[in-house]
């Protein structure tokens, strides 16, 4: 992926070098098509734009439940999800972004929610579900690489599966309306191993420096509903703002992808991939 531009000089020639053609005039020369120029690779290599529906029969969400008529705990809850997904190559790496709204469904309300007695989202729908709205979550994730063959312009970062290695760099950022009401934001950096599969696929293992900060949630701020406000130490057993910055650890992101080019030919329109962290 190089964008190098080959620039093709036309030489003049001298007055003397036409002297040394005699009396041959200009109309006598050979003549030649001036050669063109390659034309420009374009700035992005691959652009692909997707948008997506899927559903999470079950999933789940810390503190929110509901208790069933015959006394049994239902702590999951389905989950439309509407996705945006963009994907491009260019002239030193890619960039990979993704934003999603998880909408689910009414066992785990929106923020206030007053149902069967109880005045906030733990344990709502005693006997019965809530009967308010679903809860709404945003979510995206951006990740950028640099590939060292194309920054440094070697083939000496690929060798035999191993396609390349890359700077990576990325964040992500959500929040939800539940009674939690988190607000994740955090950043990655590190390096990326790029490893070709067959038929076209590849397979991206990235250990990464991962830092979180200023996430908030409810059950950590002082006064929250579990907690007697007698009881709330701020900076000992509860935050004022329930905003909790983490110290930094380590991550371990993996993405592949594959064409299923093993199927008949009528077939070869399957493909697999994934992402996981």
């Amino acid at each position: 992926m190089s964008f190098r531009k080959f620039i093709i000089a036309a030489v003049a020639l001298g007055a003397g070098a036409i002297a040394a053609l005699g009396q041959a005039g200009a109309a006598d020369l050979p003549g030649k098509a001036a050669k063109k120029a390659p034309a420009d690779l374009p700035f992005f290599l691959v652009v692909d734009n997707r948008v997506s529906f899927s559903w999470m029969p079950k999933g789940t969400d810390p503190g929110v439940f509901s208790v069933r008529p015959n006394g049994s705990i239902n702590g999951t809850t389905a989950k439309q999800v509407y996705s945006f997904t963009h994907f491009d190559i260019w002239q030193y790496g890619a960039n990979f972004l993704t934003i999603s709204m998880f909408k689910s469904d009414q066992n785990d309300p929106a923020n206030p929610c007053t149902n069967a007695g109880v005045i906030f989202n733990p344990g709502t729908g005693i006997g019965t579900r809530a009967t308010c709205e679903g809860a709404t979550e945003i979510y995206g994730l951006f990740r950028s690489t640099f590939g060292w063959n194309q920054i440094f312009n070697t083939k000496a970062f690929t060798m035999g599966p191993l396609n390349n290695i890359s700077f990576e760099v990325g964040m992500d950022a959500g929040t939800q309306n539940t009674y939690v009401a988190p607000a994740k934001r955090s950043v990655v950096a590190g390096l990326q191993f790029a490893f070709d599969l067959p038929y076209k696929g590849y397979f991206n293992a990235a250990p990464l420096l991962y830092y979180e900060f200023y996430n908030r949630n409810a059950f950590t701020q002082c006064g929250a509903g579990w907690q007697l406000p007698a009881a709330a130490v701020p900076g000992v057993n509860c935050l004022t703002d329930g905003n909790r910055s983490f110290n930094p650890t380590w991550a371990l992101e993996l993405n592949y992808y594959m064409d299923l080019g093993f199927l008949p030919p009528n077939m070869q329109f399957w493909s697999i991939s994934g992402r996981a962290g």
